[in-house]
């Protein structure tokens, strides 16, 4: 069953970019902000349940020519923050198919990215090469894009100009890995997260509604954007 939520790409000066879940950004500013009054996770539901803020399973910021040219800096909040640098973009292949997207003409393209086949349809009349989550690189804005599988499925609902506001990274320690090393600790991470803390020396544990220990090899693995294997790579 597919999880909606709702992601934003804010589009500056010289083709910089930064796409998140608004959700999950409003999550955070409620945190930082109860965080410095000595707060603790029950606040922050709570807050969050008053303000009807959807809870977002999308961890990724993803800031696109940032630092330079052409590389993306990509912050994925998990147990810790971690970050990683990668070259942009993908090898699109042009074909045939059209549709209009927001009154806006779009064509389409596919591609092979990190272990998936992705489609998309771009605005031919919106120049700019960026679009959803690390999907760019087109002669135009994607206002869709989903995988085979249908596992991952963006489509645009909105385009605003001249909203304001600076692009910043939020002020928090990050660790910072290679993107394969990346993406073996976030599986490590989903896999089993008490685990995962119990390695860094913090106890924890999760129970099901009886009390009792709850295992979670038995829970279904997530479906991820990528793979970083030797034979995904591309």
């Amino acid at each position: 069953m597919l999880s909606p939520d709702e992601h934003w790409l804010d589009i500056g000066k010289k083709g910089v970019s930064n796409y998140y879940s608004i959700w999950k950004d409003k999550i955070f500013c409620i945190m930082d902000s109860l965080n410095r009054i000595g707060a603790d996770f029950s606040d922050v539901s709570r807050i969050r349940y008053e303000q009807g803020i959807e809870s977002s399973q999308f961890n990724y910021y993803i800031y696109k020519n940032y630092p330079l040219h052409n590389r993306q800096t990509v912050d994925y909040h998990s147990m810790e923050c971690l970050q990683y640098e990668e070259t942009m973009g993908q090898d699109w292949e042009f074909v045939e198919g059209d549709t209009i997207i927001l009154e806006h003409p779009c064509q389409k393209a596919i591609c092979q990215y990190h272990g998936r086949t992705w489609t998309a349809f771009y605005a031919t009349d919106i120049p700019i090469s960026d679009g959803p989550w690390k999907l760019c690189g087109l002669p135009g804005l994607i206002l869709r894009a989903y995988d085979h599988s249908n596992s991952f499925i963006f489509n645009c609902v909105g385009i605003y100009q001249n909203v304001g506001g600076a692009m910043t990274m939020m002020n928090e320690k990050r660790r910072i890995l290679k993107p394969e090393q990346a993406h073996k600790l976030i599986e490590q991470i989903d896999s089993d997260p008490f685990a995962y803390l119990r390695s860094q020396g913090i106890s924890g544990q999760s129970f099901d509604e009886k009390g009792r220990p709850l295992d979670l090899s038995k829970v279904p693995k997530r479906a991820y954007y990528e793979s970083y294997s030797e034979e995904d790579k591309k």
